[in-house]
């Protein structure tokens, strides 16, 4: 019988180390079926079943019922199985049961040894499930012990990691015990369990420590676009904000320097610049070599190089000590960087861009970048304004056609009631005679006029002789029509001088055209000959 507080005790044990209960059964079964296994047959069919509560493991081989048996490791006759279970029939399987106590001493050292097995594979993978998570992170690790090139630390009191030295910040020592802060860049797993490589000299390590120190940082309103670090010696970091009411390089300072000083002391007194990242490189490259001042810069777009002009005295500045300065400056900006004081550049004949050219430059490039951005955002939206309207033509379409088909059957049926009810009150209603329209236009307007005011002046005048030429017929419009003439839709053609003028002129021409002179009348104002001839 098996000690049930013992194998209690050892589950909770393992379970204490970090290795869940779950995995321990399974790696007692897996030892189980592989202890049978090789004992009997690989092939064989193994069933265990482990109760801790009640201290009971239930081992099985499984074998199929039939009449002639080929194999004994996986076939049992039907005359045996009958006497293990008396319901048992010829292609069913029956469960034979192993007794732990049958196991020699043998079958239990090689148990043992596949159970620590498993338990080592169980363990690893469990350390390999809670640090990969943790990749990118900092965490805290105790020194263990001291050796030449490297350093041992123990992370929760369970697994060990190696600092090298060329990882750590400079020439920093360390204490047992002391605890270390580390950043965990990689972790790998292998058959001999996961490898952790940890560094405080990877520029992951001082992104981490601003993210803690600063609140900017850490909810997204400032941004680090990209570190370069020479641990022990310098950084720089350069930063922008999403927000232009929040200057990024103060707000990673903080208030005299109180932000920038609390991560400097857990770097061993590193020297860290912040440097306002830019869209135009050559801006980027002028901050980045700061603390020189910058006067301008040539850009080599083929090349991927530029020629930075500093004033007279200030390449040493530039440089920096044993060169980290220009070295920083290449490894964050990505261009091939060469420094020349002013009177150098104009002997080369370098021509540079100044740093108020090249910041309208950026303007336009920021303002092109928005645009494109606005202009990707509208064709995605009219994308998907077309495919909704193509999904809903597609929806509406069978509608309309049903609609379509309903209408023409209407308009083949008979008319409706209502139809019939407007046609009868139509026949009801009295005739009405409605006045015609008449069409004018503006040369039979004239006419009419010039008619009327000819038979106005048909009229004889004293001491003249009635015409006797026949008047021509002057066909009347109907009343209804010249009432329907409003003269005030219409523009006079004439002035009431002109009327007067022209009214004049046709009665002179009338008495010489329209009436029969009498000349003898007149003939103190002609000549005797010409009266002569006329009669003649």
């Amino acid at each position: 019988m098996l000690d049930v507080k013992g194998f209690l005790s050892a589950i909770s044990s393992l379970e204490d180390a970090g290795i869940p209960k779950e995995v321990t059964l399974n790696a007692l079964k897996e030892s189980f079926e592989s202890i049978i296994k090789k004992k009997n047959y690989e092939d064989s069919v193994v069933k265990v079943d482990i109760l801790p509560e009640e201290g009971r493991i239930d081992i099985f081989n499984i074998k199929k019922v039939v009449e002639d048996v080929e194999d004994d490791n996986l076939e049992i006759s039907l005359e045996d199985a009958l006497l293990v279970d008396p319901n048992t029939k010829v292609g069913e399987e029956v469960a034979l049961r192993i007794e732990v106590d049958s196991f020699s001493k043998a079958d239990a050292i090689k148990f043992q040894s596949i159970f620590k097995q498993k338990i080592k594979e169980a363990e690893k993978a469990q350390t390999y499930a809670q640090f990969i998570d943790k990749k990118g992170e900092l965490i805290t690790g105790y020194v263990e012990k001291i050796e030449q090139r490297y350093t041992i630390l123990s992370i929760n009191n369970k697994t060990s990691v190696s600092l090298a030295d060329n990882h750590k910040i400079g020439d920093e020592t360390f204490t047992i015990g002391q605890p270390v802060r580390l950043y965990l860049a990689e972790v790998n797993s292998s058959s001999s369990g996961p490898h952790l490589f940890v560094s405080r000299s990877d520029p992951g390590f001082l992104r981490r420590l601003f993210e803690e120190e600063i609140h900017d940082i850490y909810d997204g309103t400032v941004v680090i676009k990209d570190i370069a670090r020479e641990a022990g010696e310098r950084s720089k970091v350069s930063v922008y904000s999403n927000d232009p009411n929040v200057d990024p390089i103060g707000s990673c300072i903080g208030q005299g320097g109180t932000k920038i000083q609390k991560i400097c002391s857990q770097l061993n007194h590193e020297k860290i610049d912040i440097v306002a990242y830019h869209h135009h490189p050559g801006l980027f490259i002028a901050e980045a070599l700061k603390p020189a001042q910058v006067i301008g810069v040539e850009i080599n777009e083929k090349e991927h190089s530029a020629v930075a002009v500093v004033n007279n005295g200030e390449l040493r500045v530039a440089i920096g000590k044993k060169g980290v300065n220009a070295r920083l400056t290449v490894k964050l900006t990505g261009w091939k960087v060469d420094i020349k004081e002013l009177d150098d550049a104009l002997a080369s004949n370098i021509h540079y861009k100044t740093i108020d050219n090249m910041e309208t430059e950026e303007k336009i490039m920021i303002f092109d970048e928005q645009l494109k951005a606005k202009e990707q955002k509208i064709e995605v939206i009219e994308e998907k304004e077309q495919v909704q309207g193509a999904e809903n033509e597609e929806a509406v379409a069978p509608e309309v056609e049903d609609f379509a088909v309903v209408e023409e059957e209407q308009e083949s049926e008979e008319e409706t009631p209502s139809e019939k009810i407007e046609q009868q009150n139509e026949e009801e209603k009295p005739f009405v005679l409605k006045p015609v329209q008449p069409s004018f236009s503006l040369a039979d307007f004239e006419k009419e006029i010039e008619e009327e005011k000819k038979r106005k002046n048909s009229q004889t005048p004293r001491n003249f002789k009635k015409n006797t030429k026949k008047e021509e017929p002057v066909e009347e419009k109907p009343e209804e029509v010249v009432k329907k003439v409003d003269p005030s839709k219409y523009m006079d053609i004439y002035t009431e001088d002109e009327l007067k003028a022209m009214e004049e002129e046709e009665e002179e021409e009338s008495l010489y055209e329209d009436e029969e002179i009498d000349y003898d009348e007149f003939a103190d104002f002609y000549e005797d000959d010409k009266v002569t001839n006329r009669k003649r």
